[in-house]
Formats: C-alpha cells, structure tokens, sequence
C-alpha cells in the first residue's frame, strides 16, 4: 500500500538500533534517486510507527521530503511486546549489520517489556548463553563502574575525577550518540510534552548547558 511517508511514526522506544546510521539512509536516498526499489516498510496497523525500515523511511525523507510516498506493509499485534520482538527479528535478520550496542538496546529493551529470555534470545538470533553474558555485562556498567561504563566515558582522560564519575555513575552505559538521537528524535517528530512542566524545566537546563558547548565548537 503506498502511503505518504509523513503519516508514519518514528518511535524510538521501538527501535532495536543504537542509532540511525545516516550514512546508510544518505547511500539509500541516492538509490532511490537513481530508481533502485526496497522492500516495503512494515509498519504497525493501529498506530502507524515503523516496526522495520528506519533507514529506508528517512531516506525517502532526504529524497523527496514529507510528500514522498513509500510502499508499507500494515500489521497488526496483540501487543506492545509483540510489535518489540518482530521489530527485533527484522532488524537482525537482514539489512545493516547488528552491533554489539545494538544487541545490548535489545536486551535493555525486551528486558522493558517484559520479555522471556527465550523468546528474546530467538528474536535476537543469539543463544541463551550470549544474552546471559549481555546481560551481566549491562549489570555491572549500570553499577557505575567506570570501566564498564567505557562506552559512554571512551574519550574521558585516564585520571577520572570525582565529577566523572558521579556522572557515569547516572549514565546507564550505551553510546553518547544513541542519547542525543533521542531527544532530536522527539523534538524532530513533535512528541516533547510541552505541557509537561518538569520536561519543560530541564530542556530549559539542556539549553543553558548547550550554548558554552556550541560556542567552543563554533
């Protein structure tokens, strides 16, 4: 069914990648330009977001902008939990390569709806014995411990001071990027609750904590 690109829903929380490669989305749209045709995106029925073809949706964004239409496959799911493990599936079964970053937002994420580890591991491709192992390693970097914590820390210095470590200590772990994609993705896609005074308040911080940074880089 083609549908206009702007009525489906990026939703983050639902996306077993650590990022959106933009390289990958940038080669894509200049394959569409040059006439190359993908596999239809899958999308869920009830609320239109994208179970599987992030890359592909953006870059018919690039190419053509939020008039463009896309090929989607509607499906529908039981549950939230459902909608997770095919996004899962899909995700590691063809297309861009799944990482080590990526198979730890896996578990982070199936471990959030609930999943049982079989029925994880086998979305994920992996043995039982591997998710284990995924999992004690995300236990010991959300203790806060600096070594583990080296994904987010990896450009920190040898000498960590105490301010780096109460930091890293609130990180969780993962990639500084997958973050920040985070909150583009919610401002880019107008999701922020901006009637949210808390939410509001600690944007206002973000701000603050921007300006010096952008200055520097600038």
């Amino acid at each position: 069914m083609l549908v206009k690109i702007a009525s489906l829903v990026f939703d983050f929380n639902l996306y077993p990648r650590h990022e959106v490669d933009e390289y990958c989305v940038t080669d894509y749209a200049k394959a569409m330009a040059a006439g190359e045709v993908f596999p239809p995106i899958i999308a869920d029925k009830k609320s239109s977001r994208i179970v599987d073809g992030w890359k592909r949706a953006k870059a018919a964004l690039k190419w053509q902008g939020e008039s463009a239409n896309i090929e989607v496959e509607f499906r529908s799911y039981r549950t939230e939990a459902d909608l997770l493990v095919e996004a899962i599936s899909l995700n590691t079964v063809h297309g861009e390569r799944i990482g080590r970053y990526d198979l730890q937002r896996c578990v982070i994420l199936g471990d959030q709806f609930g999943l049982d580890s079989e029925k994880l591991a086998t979305a994920m491709r992996i043995t039982p014995e591997h998710l284990d192992a995924i999992r004690a390693k995300l236990r010991t970097t959300r203790a806060g411990d600096v070594v583990a914590n080296k994904q987010v820390g990896q450009h920190l210095p040898n000498v960590i001071t105490i301010k780096n470590r109460e930091g890293l200590k609130n990180a969780g772990g993962g990639n500084q990027v997958f973050f920040v994609n985070q909150v583009i993705n919610l401002i880019e896609h107008d999701l922020l609750d901006t009637s949210n005074e808390r939410l509001m308040e600690r944007l206002a911080v973000l701000c603050d904590l921007l300006r010096p940074l952008v200055k520097k880089a600038a």
